[in-house]
């Protein structure tokens, strides 16, 4: 009796062994365990299909199918690859240009604070100038001020002085108009140092 059960329990694992399995990726039959994991995460669907021993035509068909699915998968491989390579040329280009426009604004942001610095510099040039222009402009004026208010007070004279050297006579206003013009040019020019004395 024991050896009948351990001749039917051998037959049996025989015949259970047999029948082969085969996963389905949709129209094909999967190739290896990555295409059937990455077809049931997309599908969440696991196909099987249980080819007989005797079914030659079945076999051909399904190494036909395996063949196309090998070929198609090979292709898809290629094609990620490939797109994948796009991506990153694309990428490591965006960031050129990236680096090459922020290159470009600190460059720009340089040259701009340093015309706004040479801007500063000359209005405060400009402002000193002014101010020294003003304070000369002041003292001239006080100093041709007094005699124009006296002249205002006063009414005008004409006094004529004999000159002995052309023997003609000289309008004192006319003198005056002229100390007037030749003080105007001169109110820009810097006074003379007395100390500078060569010996």
């Amino acid at each position: 009796m024991k050896k009948h059960l351990f001749y039917m329990v051998f037959f049996l694992v025989l015949g259970c062994a047999n029948s082969k399995v085969v996963y389905w990726c949709g129209d094909h039959p999967c190739i290896n365990n990555k295409e059937k994991e990455a077809y049931f995460k997309k599908t969440m669907i696991v196909e099987t299909k249980i080819i007989k021993k005797g079914s030659y035509k079945d076999d051909t068909e399904i190494e036909k199918l395996m063949k196309e699915a090998q070929i198609k998968e090979k292709e898809r491989i290629l094609s990620e690859k490939e797109l994948k390579k796009r991506a990153k040329l694309d990428q490591k280009r965006r960031e050129k240009e990236e680096k090459r426009l922020a290159k470009q604004a600190k460059l720009e942001e340089k040259r701009r604070e340093k015309e706004e610095k040479k801007l500063l510099k000359k209005e405060k040039s400009d402002k000193k100038k002014q101010k020294k222009l003003s304070k000369k402009i002041s003292k001239t004026k006080k100093i041709i001020e007094k005699p124009k208010k006296e002249a205002i007070n006063k009414p005008e004279k004409k006094i004529l002085i004999d000159s002995p050297l052309d023997e003609g006579k000289i309008n004192i206003n006319e003198f005056n108009k002229l100390v007037e013009n030749i003080t105007e040019k001169n109110k820009n020019k810097p006074y003379p140092s007395i100390n500078n004395i060569q010996n």
